[in-house]
């Protein structure tokens, strides 16, 4: 409310002088419609109604009730309060309002409180129509938003990349962020003020959005997913590597088939897939050299985390592989994968339980697992 509170001074001879002349040494009236201005703010259904000036009407009533706005007498603080609060003014409706709506001013007055003062006021009532509310506007908070995937399935990480060009401030956050896989889920939720926002004029087209992890590298989860042409090169690759061995009493190396594991959801493991590439040795046994007596026994090449890229290519490390080992001093005193047969070790199984114990069994807390072993 706007008060004049300085450069005030009495002049009680004057005031009577222009009641005279006004109205005869009567009353001066002031009509308190007559000049009110409304202004609408806010946007439309929502908009708001106010007076723009509640005492445009006081200098005139100064003037007659002889007060020199321009004093700076406070004494006569008391007389200018008096007046100013004998007029207020009640507006129907004043909020919620829609472009075209008709608005009631009624001014309330108090003429008793000013009878000294030789003023009298004019009550009233006026009515407006609403205009010039801004429209409101659909706001896409989503606009400039992006979810960054970066990883390897089913270890894809997400995150928000967003720009500030709402009209409000927004900050987003997602319900999941790590631990993903292609074609999974994300909702991005948006967090702002929402009456801040409609004043601006806006509503929110929507408070969340979903994003959709995209096609990208992954890990293998099946053995079927294994081109044929990748494991003829780890199958190349150990076999290459069991003829480095140097075993010039071996007579066949024959490819059984693979055991293949996979990470299961939410599984610590040091790898994510693992496919053993499985050979039969034979070999001369040789506690009996000269007898032409056979041993057979098993072995296996280990390879790691095997992808599909999103161009659809498998991708494997052919140089990263482990087969077994093993050394021996005495029977006593040996170590790793390796049998004894008589005076001799044979670094392998013996049998192909013993193996399916070392690369399966030991995992399957951790992991799922695949076999196509034919042999028996």
């Amino acid at each position: 409310m706007k008060k004049k509170l300085t450069k005030i001074i009495a002049m009680c001879a004057l005031a009577g002088l222009m009641a005279c002349s006004v109205g005869g040494c009567g009353k001066t009236e002031i009509d308190v419609m007559d000049g009110l201005t409304l202004e609408f703010n806010g946007v439309d259904g929502q908009g708001t109604a106010r007076i723009a000036d509640e005492y445009f009407w006081e200098d005139a009533a100064f003037e007659a009730a002889g007060i020199d706005g321009d004093s700076e007498d406070l004494s006569l603080l008391g007389r200018v309060m008096t007046i100013e609060e004998a007029v207020s003014y009640k507006i129907s409706p004043r909020e919620n309002l829609s472009n075209g709506d008709e608005v009631t001013v009624t001014s309330v007055v108090d003429n008793e409180s000013v009878e000294d003062y030789k003023i009298k006021f004019a009550a009233g009532e006026k009515k407006y129509t609403v205009e010039g509310l801004k429209e409101i506007e659909q706001a896409d908070l989503f606009e400039n938003v992006e979810v960054e995937f970066t990883g390897i399935a089913p270890d894809v990480k997400a995150s928000v990349r967003y720009g500030n060009s709402a009209p409000v401030f927004v900050t987003y956050s997602l319900d999941r962020d790590q631990a993903l896989t292609v074609g999974d889920t994300v909702t991005v939720t948006a967090e702002y003020d929402a009456d801040q926002l409609l004043e601006k004029g806006y509503v929110a087209e929507g408070d969340t959005k979903e994003f959709v992890v995209p096609e990208c590298d992954r890990y293998v989860s099946e053995l079927s997913q294994i081109p044929s042409d990748i494991m003829e090169k780890m199958k190349h690759q150990i076999e290459d590597a069991i003829q480095a061995k140097d075993w010039d009493t071996v007579t066949e190396v024959k490819f059984i088939g693979n055991y293949f594991l996979s990470l299961k959801p939410g599984m610590d493991g040091s790898d994510h897939n693992a496919v053993y590439v499985l050979y039969r040795i034979e070999d001369v046994d040789m506690e009996y050299p000269d007898g032409d007596q056979k041993l057979y026994f098993y072995t296996y090449g280990k390879f790691e985390d095997l992808l599909l890229l999103k161009d659809g290519t498998c991708s494997v490390d052919l140089s990263r592989y482990e087969m077994p080992e093993g050394s021996a001093f005495t029977k006593s005193i040996s170590s790793g994968d390796l049998f004894w047969r008589g005076d001799y070790y044979y670094v392998g199984f013996e049998d192909l339980d013993t193996m399916f114990n070392k690369c399966v069994t030991k995992n399957v807390e951790n992991y799922e697992y695949e076999t196509n072993v034919t042999e028996e």
